[in-house]
């Protein structure tokens, strides 16, 4: 079972390593960060990443801060983020837990105001009650469950594997999370293509560094190491290419698969972003899904001490 990643505010983080054990004995695990300065570009950046967001009532708004430069305007902070993305159609469950008297055991006029009734119905989940962690860990479950995005990753878990393992960098994880997305609302536009090829140059990369299969000579340093797609593609496909070649089995159906990829990512540029591209689109994700399969048994089998 995929661990539920809890994205964890709470100042005192470092401190609560029992609440953290317990949670992961019961597969979840709890992310901390002790301030809001650091703790909403994470949010922003990498929500993907995160089944649920866990508040304290009081934690610290800078880095840096110590000891009772406490208030509750950190709080409102991630409250306002967390209500942006739901702005968005990004529905991110979040819950309180708390051992602040003024969040606990009175009305909080803030707290009223921001909390979401969706989840739990906006239980204050009480940090010296036992039985509260017991349900927050249960309602955390079963709000991030029906998280969209949860649910890709836990039905498509082979083409997650690669980056589970670290052999493909976890920021990239967003553009297969965006491919099955596109694939289940049928949205075949030829902007989703692109999103295609940026995963497959995103393998390419892998497969350079950290896994030493790909030549340096195939990629321009001068544009982020952006990968040269025909080079790359030969060098898989185990044909010589500028004087290097792969020697390495590679079964003829993942040959293929790169192969097409390069060429149908690439041979619509000329089409608007709006362009009709059903068979294209629909033939690419299983291709890269093939691929992301068989990527974890080639890096173990010839990369072995590399992941």
């Amino acid at each position: 079972m995929k661990k539920y990643k809890v994205l964890w505010f709470e100042d005192e983080h470092e401190n609560f390593q029992s609440i953290k054990d317990e949670a992961l004995l019961e597969n979840v695990q709890l992310i901390g960060y002790s301030n809001s300065e650091e703790g909403i570009p994470e949010l922003r950046t990498n929500y993907k990443e995160y089944d649920a967001v866990l508040l304290d009532g009081l934690f610290f708004k800078e880095h840096g801060q110590k000891g009772t430069d406490i208030d509750q305007t950190a709080f409102g902070e991630v409250a306002k983020v967390l209500n942006e993305l739901k702005a968005k159609g990004i529905l991110m469950p979040w819950f309180i837990f708390s051992g602040q008297p003024s969040f606990v055991k009175v009305k909080n006029d803030m707290l009223e105001v921001l909390k979401d009734k969706t989840f739990a119905n906006g239980k204050v989940f009480d940090k010296s009650k036992d039985e509260d962690f017991e349900e927050l860990l249960n309602e955390i479950k079963i709000a991030s469950d029906l998280n969209p995005i949860r649910k890709i990753k836990v039905e498509n878990p082979e083409a997650f594997l690669p980056f589970d393992l670290g052999i493909i960098d976890k920021t990239y994880e967003s553009l297969l999370i965006d491919i099955i997305t596109a694939y289940q609302n049928q949205d075949y536009r030829k902007m989703n293509l692109n999103v295609q090829r940026d995963l497959l140059e995103a393998i390419f990369k892998a497969l350079n560094s950290p896994i030493p299969c790909l030549h340096d000579s195939f990629f321009d340093s001068t544009k982020k190491n952006k990968p040269n797609l025909e080079g790359c593609t030969r060098f898989m496909e185990d044909r010589e290419t500028n004087g290097h070649k792969l020697n390495k089995a590679v079964p003829k159906g993942i040959k293929s698969a790169f192969r097409k990829l390069k060429e149908s990512t690439s041979e619509y540029s000329h089409l608007s972003e709006e362009a009709i591209l059903k068979l294209p689109f629909l033939a690419n994700t299983f291709l890269l899904m093939e691929i992301l399969e068989w990527l974890p048994d080639f890096v173990e089998k010839n990369y072995k001490n590399y992941i």
